[in-house]
């Protein structure tokens, strides 16, 4: 009995030890498992955990730009997004024609959705060139700000150049590693689409730089503006006008400076009300295409043989495109000259005199 109990007992202790082995190995080897998700047992590193990255998800929100043919893909966090719409403007060569701007464009900007007044933060700008103006800009027969180098291309179509800004986040603005890490994500963001009708002459584009330009006073050919500008200040410049009239049902008097193909109306104390062009590109825009592009206008009158449509640029401005009046012959004349208005320069209140609104 002693000699079965002896044996029995040690089978016993064969399967325990047996158990406590396979128990053993068991966790040994979750453990290393499990070490295996934070070190690299050969290096004794971190891993990448391949399966997350912190790079933007690019593939959530497409902004979609028919007018000017491109797509812009933007991070799930740009929710909610705003556009911008602003103009960029091309300085003339030269000492003596620095200041004059020779070519304008639009520049579109998507806003972050975390933007405010208070924190504002870095939007993305795309700049929209004309593939002659983008020719012309590489020929340096302009060029844009300060900056010693010009804007880098980010795509092209077949009526188009989107460019973005030289040293468009010069100052840092909160979120502008968010915008940088967006513009050099693989693939690139902003992919072009071939624009199917052909506006050979741009005539969108001009005008909706000359409604933009419109709400700061100014006209297409022409830096100087109504209301801040007065006729001293041209004249420093330019020197006195070829000619200078007083017209009583335009409030004011008018100096022509023939070479620029500008007018600029003048009230008594100097200030420019008006500012008027004759810039030859105006002959691309007819009277059906102003109105289609723009929409309805605010003001439209025929008098003395044309036809005058005018829209509000802004709380303070107007722009007035002057047509000749359709006839049989002619049923959708062309543009002959428009005009930026500053409606409270004519008010005289001395005379009780509540001046123009058109």
């Amino acid at each position: 009995m002693i000699s079965k109990n002896k044996k029995t007992t040690l089978r016993w202790a064969i399967a325990a030890l047996a158990l406590t082995l396979v128990v053993g190995c068991s966790s040994l080897n979750n453990s290393l498992n499990n070490g295996q998700n934070q070190k690299d047992p050969l290096t004794n590193n971190p891993q990448t955990d391949t399966s997350t990255s912190n790079s933007p998800d690019l593939n959530s929100i497409v902004y979609k730009n028919t007018q000017y043919g491109f797509n812009f893909t933007l991070p799930e966090s740009w929710k909610g997004y705003s556009i911008v719409s602003s103009q960029w403007e091309g300085l003339a060569l030269g000492q003596q024609n620095g200041q004059t701007v020779v070519e304008t464009g639009p520049i579109i900007s998507i806003r972050d959705p975390k933007w405010t007044t208070q924190t504002p933060r870095q939007d993305i700008p795309i700049m929209v060139f004309t593939l002659a103006q983008w020719n012309s800009l590489q020929k340096d027969v302009f060029h844009i700000g300060a900056a010693p180098i010009g804007p880098s291309e980010l795509g092209r179509n077949n009526s188009y150049v989107l460019a973005l800004p030289a040293r468009y986040n010069f100052a840092f603005p909160e979120g502008y590693k968010d915008v940088e890490t967006i513009l050099e994500s693989n693939p690139k963001p902003l992919q072009t689409t071939q624009i199917t009708q052909q506006h050979p002459d741009s005539t969108e584009s001009l005008l909706f730089n000359m409604m933009v330009l419109g709400e700061q006073g100014k006209v297409i050919n022409s830096d100087y503006a109504a209301k801040t500008t007065t006729i001293e200040d041209v004249e420093k410049v330019w020197g006195k006008a070829d000619k200078t009239d007083y017209i009583a049902t335009a409030k004011g008097r008018y100096a022509t400076y023939t070479s620029h193909n500008i007018v600029f109306g003048i009230n008594k104390g100097e200030q420019l009300f008006e500012v008027r062009s004759y810039d030859s590109r105006l002959k691309s825009i007819t009277l059906s295409k102003a109105k289609e592009v723009l929409g309805t206008p605010a003001y439209d009158a025929k008098t003395n043989g044309q036809e005058i449509i005018g829209y509000t640029a802004g709380s303070e401005f107007k722009v007035e495109m002057i047509f000749p009046q359709a006839t049989m012959d002619n049923p959708n004349p062309v543009l002959d000259h428009y005009n930026v208005l500053y409606p409270q320069g004519t008010v005289n209140s001395m005379a009780d005199d509540p001046g123009r609104q058109w």
